[in-house]
């Protein structure tokens, strides 16, 4: 393969929205690639104002996950409110739930502050290890 034909190749590929492109015949193989483009953060800019950045926002979703096989309570006693709800604010340290194990309960402390997006698991569930329980 000659020179020209793997420039060829390489505007055929910044031309499309490929990131990768393979190429062979009986005599050559070559694999093309473009760097992946990264999200710069975004500059606005108003009348009154001077440029403000605005980082674009990634919100990761944090799992909470049972560190023991047992049964999950959501609440402290049956006649109590849930500890937690879908919506509630947290804090790292505050306790979330309980799972009980060989009778006894340990308490499920949260190691992130945060909002409660969902609770993965029903009060009285059977939770095995690293079982996802809260999306912070």
């Amino acid at each position: 393969m000659k020179t020209k034909e793997i420039k060829q190749l390489i505007e055929i590929l910044e031309s499309s929205n490929l990131e990768t492109m393979t190429y062979k015949d009986s005599e050559f193989e070559v694999t093309l690639g473009k760097p992946r483009v990264q999200e710069v953060p975004v500059q606005v800019q108003t009348l009154a104002s001077a440029p403000v950045e605005v980082p674009i926002e990634t919100k990761e979703v944090e799992t909470i996950k049972s560190p023991i096989v047992g049964i999950f309570y959501d609440k402290p006693t049956p006649d109590s409110a849930p500890f937690v709800k879908v919506g509630s604010r947290i804090e790292k340290g505050d306790v979330i739930a309980i799972v009980e194990a060989m009778k006894v309960m340990n308490e499920i402390k949260s190691d992130v502050s945060g909002t409660v997006k969902t609770i993965c698991v029903k009060d009285g569930d059977m939770v095995e290890y690293q079982q996802p329980l809260f999306e912070i």
